[in-house]
């Protein structure tokens, strides 16, 4: 893929979730979960996975040495491994990495009179020998040496050329100037990048000049664009923009801009996004914001009626890029403001045929029915259509007693419906899992698909409430399964019955030949 690329317009994709994105709190990775996440970021077609942090612990040092094993192969992407600029590190990270086919040992010291004053206590000079030391000795391992001045965003301009300088002179062959506490606005970084990248080519040196811009004003994203058009040509980023504090650059965004803008061309294989997206939320059970550019759930979702009459036209009039692309899908959503034109849409998708005199009237009840919830599904368009108020309750959860048997979860769940009670027992991965396969049992709804899980504690004390959402698909038809209740576990099990309860509304509807 790599021959297809202008190298003068090449954009190299630096991914760097294993080691900042692990960095961030509550985002800890262990190493099997690593090494499924680095196959992932080689399927994605990044050009280089800096691994880990080999002498922060025995732990991620395990990680990458097993990462440069499985995904290092002549065909997989650079595998690197981050050091300070102390022989030590250096050392452990060349160790970790030795393994890999093609690697780089990536060094790095703070450049910013703060730190060099606050933090080391040393002086510029001292900064200067450490990078030249700390370069040549990650050059006797590896030729491929990366040289970053941390918290370069407040670090003096002329200073950084000075080190930078050293550091080419010493072996450096990427050079990253990253904004450490996102310090810089676009502006700013465009300006600053160019001048270190003019002055060092000036001086006749030259390297592939890199940024890492984090997100602690919401402009990551922004600044390394701006550095793109700088000169820089290779960007660290992360999935779904994970990383300390507030993040990093988002490696769905700055990809996204950079193919659709033609802000330069890169490996990445975007159709991938979605679903490395996915597996990093499911592993680390932290989901983007819905809003969230790309990969949140709404970031092509359509709601309001002239959005979606736009969409029904011509997808162009609302969305910049093809959702397909990158592995996500377009969806039309529904609420008190979404249009006729798109409601009719919905119905004719659902096979369910309105004449005009109803259609007004099944538009008003719609409405009226979405003005009172947060959000509506596929059975509130039928509530919409027989003018009834509530969906039968034609399951009710009447309990559930967890049992661990021998290594395994089983859960004794009992049902009501129609005035009868039944029950089973079921095993499954967990409390949740095993509940969900008895209820899917008891109801003969075995078939039906979750797509969605969402179970939250709303409050921090001891009398907090769990909160759980699902969303369940079936032939086409979605439905939206909720509950509250002090035991979460409870409320998870009660959003599925919730869920089973909508699904059977529609499908009784179907199948007494209301059409």
């Amino acid at each position: 893929m790599t021959d297809k690329i202008n190298p003068q317009k090449r954009i190299t994709i630096f991914d760097t979730t294993l080691r900042d994105g692990d960095q961030a709190s509550g985002f800890h990775l262990f190493r099997e979960e690593k090494i499924e996440i680095a196959k992932q970021l080689s399927k994605l077609g990044v050009d280089v996975i800096e691994a880990g942090f080999p002498a922060s612990s025995q732990g991620d040092y395990d990680s990458v040495s097993e990462i440069s094993k499985i995904i290092g192969t002549p065909e997989g992407p650079v595998i690197c491994a981050l050091s300070r600029a102390i022989d030590s590190d250096i050392e452990k990270a060349a160790t970790a990495i030795s393994s890999a086919y093609k690697k780089r040992i990536h060094t790095f010291i703070a450049t910013s009179d703060i730190h060099i004053e606050d933090k080391f206590k040393k002086s510029r000079d001292w900064v200067i020998e450490q990078a030249i030391s700390a370069v040549k000795k990650a050059r006797e391992y590896v030729e491929d040496v990366e040289f970053s001045c941390e918290d370069f965003g407040r670090s003096d301009s002329d200073y950084t050329v000075d080190v930078v300088s050293a550091a080419i002179l010493s072996g450096a062959s990427t050079i990253n100037l990253p904004d450490t506490v996102g310090w810089l606005t676009p502006s700013e970084s465009y300006e600053k990048v160019k001048y270190v990248i003019e002055t060092v080519r000036k001086r006749g040196l030259d390297a592939i000049f890199s940024v890492h811009n984090h997100n602690d004003f919401g402009m990551a994203t922004a600044t390394t664009i701006e550095a793109i058009r700088a000169g820089a040509r290779q960007v660290e980023a992360t999935i779904n923009g994970i990383g300390e504090r507030a993040g990093n650059t988002s490696l769905e965004e700055i990809v996204a801009i950079i193919k659709t803008r033609k802000l330069g061309e890169c490996n990445v294989r975007t159709e991938h996004i979605g679903e490395t997206s996915r597996l990093l939320s499911r592993i680390t059970d932290i989901y983007p914001q819905p809003n969230k550019a790309i990969v949140g759930k709404n970031a092509f979702s359509h709601e309001a009626g002239i959005h979606q009459d736009g969409m029904i036209k011509g997808r162009e009039t609302y969305e910049t890029m093809n959702p397909s692309e990158f592995g996500v899908e377009s969806v039309l959503t529904f609420g008190p403001r979404s249009g006729r034109n798109a409601l009719r849409e919905k119905y004719k998708q659902l096979k369910i045929s309105i004449n005009d005199n109803e259609f007004d009237e099944i538009v008003e009840r719609f409405k009226g029915l979405a003005d009172r919830k947060k959000e509506v599904d596929d059975s509130d368009l039928i509530l919409a259509i027989k003018n009834e108020k509530q969906i039968p309750v034609y399951y009710k959860l009447v309990s559930y007693n967890p049992v661990h048997v021998n290594g395994n979860f089983v859960s004794i769940v009992e049902l009501e419906s129609l005035g009868k009670r039944e029950r089973i027992y079921e095993e499954g991965d967990g409390q949740i899992d095993s509940a969900i396969r008895g209820v899917r049992k008891l109801t003969r709804k075995e078939e039906l698909q979750l797509t969605d899980f969402n179970s939250r504690s709303i409050g921090r004390g001891s009398d907090a409430i769990g909160e759980t959402r699902i969303n369940v698909t079936k032939n086409g038809w979605e439905v939206k399964g909720y509950s509250q209740n002090s035991d979460v576990v409870r409320s998870a099990i009660e959003s599925f019955v919730d869920a089973v309860n909508r699904m059977k509304y529609i499908e009784d509807y179907f199948n007494k030949g209301s059409l």
